[in-house]
């Protein structure tokens, strides 16, 4: 290829990269292939012979396109944001026109001046300490672009195993390094070091706890914030770094979610001298006039050469501003706000950890298969991406707002397709059958959309021959729930290929729970009659029951009577409806909460989802 048919070629290149990007939510985000799709549509081997640029041109979408996931698509919400943007694009296009190997100062002085002077910018931007600083005449510290977090960590990994053994030595002079190194313990979590927004539900580590604990002890604390680090351009979130003044290096990735394209990890230590002592070398053709005087990247990093990639930093930082910056990470986390609100409206699920920033986690109430079930069919349709997580042993879906084009109209299209494959799977795992009102309203074939300010003080309601009235008392409703139209739906058929779907709901050693399906368990209630015992709710709160129940339901009891082991089981979408449980099923959950005893006879709760009676306190 000339120049001239490359500068035509890059027009089109850049045309079609253009399109790309401005209709990329028309794609389906996860592609319909199986491993292996592409090795039928390519020749065994290189070609011989020089091929046309229209058919290489022509194959993009032929055979590389079919194959990828869309991550700058607003309908992508796995992982973590991996943002590009056009001033980073043209970045790294002159980049690699450039194609430098800075490894030292001298091989491309350019490049290692603009890394340490957009590194001084980044570092000021997030309100890092100016120990991290190269342009500061208190520190002899600094920073440095590498790869990933992940190659970040291991750098200060072995920077501080071998700071700790050089201390050592100076006790120990004659002992074998090797020796030394095998006392060294690494204190770590799960997430291997201090951490600012875990990938599974971006929670936040104490570091103005961790860190005195750690300069008492003379440890070497390393800060891991890949994702949340571009959210502390906003002044209001930077308090999850109370105490990073304590640390030793801290890394974040640009990659994410402040659109500087894969790959751009920044990462800062306190004293680069111990970044030498690790991974200096001095072979003598990489000597230079400058050497000692000026900055060598290659003593920071375990590759030697590297990539021009502060450019594309740079034009994202000038091209944006720091105002821009800020008002992305808050328009993303607005939008994950108001995913969180859709997900609270509604009944069927539930949002088991605290949303931070841009990632909102929610499951289906009840078992875990449900929500690995809903997860499984979202994947398949390819609509949407998400993954899941774990917390407290409960299966979560995680929900990331990842790109700087998610709109709220995104946001609706992704939730309707949730919601109506949630239902999707309720009725084909439950059976679901409609009790008539007399208006004639049935189920709806669509969940309803609740906005985020529904309801409270909603009356309690119960079925009385296939109508709902108002129970005659007042009762305080607890927690908030939603109005419901007057007809509902009873489940009636066991879960499909599930032996007593929903037992793991109770605590196992509760024999009447585990003596009885839920159907049984649930009715059982309506054939008690003549007792007027009083009960507290789990929450200490509401008005105690008394009376017949067989008043309130007497169909209901009639039922349980004739056939008290009966397949019914009432659908969580009816959270007004006044449930009662029998003590046993509570006797732990009673236990872990510190809840005062109950009388013998019942336990009134305003529960959202009778599988589960755990719902009713969380």
């Amino acid at each position: 290829m000339e120049p001239e048919e490359y500068r035509q070629r890059g027009k089109e290149m850049v045309d079609y990269i253009c399109q790309y990007l401005s209709n990329v939510r028309e794609r389906r985000v996860t592609p319909d292939v199986q491993p292996g799709y592409m090795r039928a549509q390519l020749p065994d081997s290189a070609p011989m012979d020089p091929d046309s640029w229209d058919n290489i041109f022509g194959d993009i979408e032929k055979i590389i396109m079919p194959g990828v996931v869309h991550w700058q698509s607003p309908h992508m919400h796995a992982y973590f944001p991996a943002l590009t943007s056009w001033p980073s694009l043209l970045g790294d296009m002159l980049a690699d026109a450039i194609n430098c190997l800075g490894f030292t100062w001298a091989s491309s002085p350019a490049c290692t001046e603009l890394e340490m002077n957009v590194m001084d910018w980044l570092a000021k931007m997030l309100g890092l300490p100016d120990k991290f600083l190269h342009h500061h005449p208190d520190s002899v510290g600094g920073g440095v672009l590498q790869s990933t977090v992940s190659e970040s960590t291991l750098v200060a990994l072995l920077a501080a195993r071998k700071n700790k053994i050089l201390e050592m030595k100076v006790s120990e002079p004659d002992t074998d390094e090797s020796s030394l190194n095998s006392r060294l313990i690494a204190y770590a979590s799960d997430q291997v070091c201090a951490t600012l927004g875990t990938t599974g539900v971006c929670a936040f580590d104490n570091l103005s706890e961790l860190g005195p604990v750690c300069d008492a002890e003379g440890l070497w604390l390393h800060i891991d914030a890949a994702y949340a680090g571009t959210a502390f351009v906003c002044p209001e979130f930077r308090l999850f770094l109370d105490g990073i003044e304590y640390a030793d290096s801290f890394t974040f990735n640009p990659s994410k979610w402040m659109m500087v394209h894969f790959d751009c990890t920044g990462f800062w230590v306190k004293d680069k001298h111990k970044l030498h002592q690790t991974f200096s070398v001095n072979p003598v053709y990489l000597r230079h006039a400058n050497s000692g005087a000026a900055i060598d990247f290659m003593h920071w990093q375990i590759p030697l050469s590297r990539r021009f990639r502060s450019l594309k930093l740079w034009f994202v930082l000038r091209s944006f501003g720091v105002k821009k910056l800020q008002a992305h990470v808050r328009q993303g986390t607005e939008t994950a706000k108001f995913f969180e609100s859709l997900v609270k409206s509604d009944p069927l699920f539930e949002i088991p950890a605290k949303r931070h920033l841009g990632l909102v986690v929610f499951r289906l109430k009840g078992p875990n298969w449900l929500t690995e079930k809903l997860l499984k069919e979202l994947s398949s349709s390819g609509r949407l991406f998400l993954i899941p997580a774990t917390i407290h042993d409960k299966f979560i879906i995680r929900f990331t707002v990842t790109s700087q084009f998610t709109t709220r109209e995104d946001i609706l299209q992704d939730w309707s397709i949730i919601q109506h494959t949630a239902a999707q799977i309720i009725r084909q795992n439950y059976g679901l059958h409609h009790i008539s009102s007399n208006d004639g309203s049935g189920i709806p074939t669509t969940i309803v959309q609740p906005t985020s300010d529904a309801i409270s003080n909603v009356p309690h309601l119960y079925l009385d021959g296939g109508k709902y009235k108002t129970a005659s008392r007042k009762t305080v409703v607890q927690p908030k729930k939603l109005s419901v139209s007057p007809s509902t739906c009873v489940i009636s058929q066991q879960v499909k290929g599930q032996e007593a779907p929903l037992d793991d709901c109770f605590p196992e050693d509760v024999q009447e729970v585990a003596k009885h399906k839920l159907t049984s368990f649930l009715f059982s209630y309506l054939s008690v009659q003549g007792k007027k015992k009083t009960a507290r709710s789990l929450s200490c709160t509401s008005v105690p029951v008394t009376g017949n129940l067989e008043q309130c339901n007497p169909k209901a009891a009639a039922t349980d009577k004739k056939e008290s082991h009966a397949n019914a089981r009432v659908l969580s979408r009816l959270p007004e409806d006044m449930m009662i449980f029998k003590k046993g099923a509570f006797k732990k959950l009673i236990k872990f909460y510190s809840v005062p005893s109950f009388p013998e006879c019942s336990i009134q709760c305003g529960l959202q989802l009778p599988c589960c009676p755990l719902q009713a306190i969380v």
